[in-house]
Parts: C-alpha cells; sequence; structure tokens
C-alpha cells in the first residue's frame, strides 16, 4: 500500500486542525474532513480514505450513530476512535459497532500512528510478536526459575514440534488475550515439583496441594512477565494473562490444533520442564 489515505470526523475546527497537522507530520494525506453525519458519507465517498478517524462528542448524531451509518454504507470502512472519553463503557460500545481501533486525546502521534498501522496491515504487527516471543518467553523462564529457586537454569529450543504434549505429571494452561490470542503451557513432573517447591519454600512442601500450588503460580509468574516484556516493546499489543488451569494425576494429552507453539526444554536442578508458547492470528484489530 502507498500513502495511507484518513478522513478526520470531528466537530471542533482545532482539533480537526490538530489530528490533520499530526497525520501529515507522520505521512498521512488527510483527503478530507467531516463534522456531522450529514457530512461524513459525502467526504468518505470523495475522499476515498482507508482509515476514518471518529470523535465520540458531536451535536446531533454522536461517533457511534456516524460509525454505525457509515459501516451501513461501507461494511469494509476502517474506523478509529479519536475522543477523550475513553472507559470500559465506551470501548464495549466501540467493539459491537466494529471500531478496530481507539486513542484517547490529546493525541500521542506515535500511538496513533502506530494504531493506524496495525489496522491497515495488521500481520505485520503478528508477524514482530512471532518473531519476538520465543526469546521473550525463554527469557522470562530463566529469570522466574532463576529467582525463584536462586538456581541455574538452561532453556534451549525442543526439537519437539508438534502442538500436543503428554503431561509428565503436572501440565498448567495459561491463556492469553490482548491484541492476539495466545496460551503457554508448562508441565514438569511432580518429583521434579516438590524438589523445586521445597527450594522455594525452603522446606519441605507440606501436602500435594502446596507443590500444584506453586507449579501454578511459577507458570503465572513466566506468561506475566513475558507478557509485560512484549508489551513494552508495543503496546498496542494490550496482552495479559488468563487465571491458569492445571491438570494433574492421570496421564494427560495437552493440545493446541489451531495454535503454532514454540517448545522449550528447561533444564534445572530439580529436573525438566516443558514449555511451549503460541499465538493465533485472528481478524480483531482491537487497539
Amino acid at each position: 500500500m502507498g500513502v495511507i489515505k484518513v478522513l478526520v470526523v470531528d466537530d471542533s475546527p482545532f482539533s480537526r486542525t490538530i489530528l490533520a497537522d499530526t497525520l501529515q507530520e507522520f505521512g498521512y494525506d488527510v483527503v478530507g474532513e467531516a463534522d456531522s453525519l450529514e457530512s461524513l458519507i459525502q467526504a468518505y465517498e470523495s475522499g476515498k480514505p482507508d482509515i476514518v478517524t471518529m470523535d465520540i462528542a458531536m451535536p446531533g448524531a454522536d461517533g457511534f450513530e456516524c460509525s454505525r451509518a457509515l459501516r451501513l454504507h461501507d461494511p469494509a470502512a476502517r474506523i478509529i476512535m479519536v475522543s477523550s472519553m475513553k472507559d470500559e463503557v465506551t470501548e464495549t460500545q466501540a467493539r459491537k459497532i466494529g471500531i478496530m481501533g481507539y486513542v484517547q486525546k490529546p493525541v500521542d502521534g506515535e500511538v496513533l500512528d502506530r494504531v493506524i498501522k496495525n489496522v491497515v496491515a495488521p500481520d505485520a504487527l503478528f508477524a514482530k510478536l512471532d518473531k519476538w516471543a520465543p526469546n521473550i518467553f525463554k527469557e522470562a523462564a530463566d529469570q522466574s526459575i532463576t529467582r525463584m529457586t536462586r538456581t541455574t537454569v538452561t532453556v534451549r529450543d525442543s526439537d519437539e514440534q508438534q502442538n500436543s504434549h503428554m503431561s509428565q505429571g503436572i501440565s498448567v494452561v495459561i491463556g492469553i488475550i490482548g491484541k492476539y490470542a495466545g496460551n503457554m503451557i508448562l508441565d514438569i513432573s511432580m518429583e521434579a515439583a516438590g524438589k523445586m517447591a521445597a527450594a522455594i519454600l525452603r522446606r519441605k512442601p507440606k501436602n500435594k496441594n502446596e507443590v500444584l500450588a506453586m507449579v501454578g503460580e511459577l507458570a503465572n509468574v513466566v506468561a506475566g512477565v513475558a507478557c509485560s516484556m512484549l508489551n513494552k516493546k508495543d503496546k498496542s499489543l494490550g496482552l495479559r494473562v488468563s487465571p491458569p488451569s492445571l491438570f494433574y494425576g492421570a496421564p494427560t494429552e495437552i493440545i493446541s490444533p489451531s495454535i503454532k507453539n514454540h517448545v522449550f526444554d528447561v533444564e534445572t536442578d530439580f529436573g525438566s520442564v516443558y514449555l511451549s508458547v503460541g499465538f493465533k492470528k485472528g481478524s480483531v484489530l482491537w487497539m
């Protein structure tokens, strides 16, 4: 794609000027402006924009009503909400309409630039995530286990590439949500987990539940640290971890059929730990 064309929709002439100047500074072509529902469709048809920035608070039809009307006119319209209002209610309403990004005023030009590029070419961000994630999760595993156990850890890429794994004894699945969905799986034998728990607690675990709780917390820490590191590389990823799901006892096969997982062998003083992580490329372009 060549120069990205943007239509600015805002009832404030001053806001439109600031936004247009910011967009032009970052190399975008501002092909038109609109201040109401009446002028929106005409400006959209004449400018043929790739992106529409939309304010919420406007007289008559607000930004949500304008967005609904525009998507009825052209279901392929790509809208980014740019407003001083940004809370759970407005975000939920924007999602339902199909708005593809949300930037709060006063606008940071770099943030807006990143959001527009992610909406126009979302696969570029996924490619970055897919490239960054393996090394970052390896680093997070190394740091987390080393700090918690005060021992040396070695993390290596595994030869295992299939999207299924037979558990060694205890498996924890961490769901990852945000710009892209994914998961992390940590698997360890009950014996190794018991030894690791003793090192962390500096005493023998009281019972099996303490060992299981340690494994769940370890997985949560590794995933949380890794997601924080990835978010620092690009805030628009917005990655968060969901509560861990823990499986143990009977032989368990962990399967991730729709996600290509990167697999690692983590060698510790207590035994080996299986670690895998993967993300799924989806169609949701929420920033």
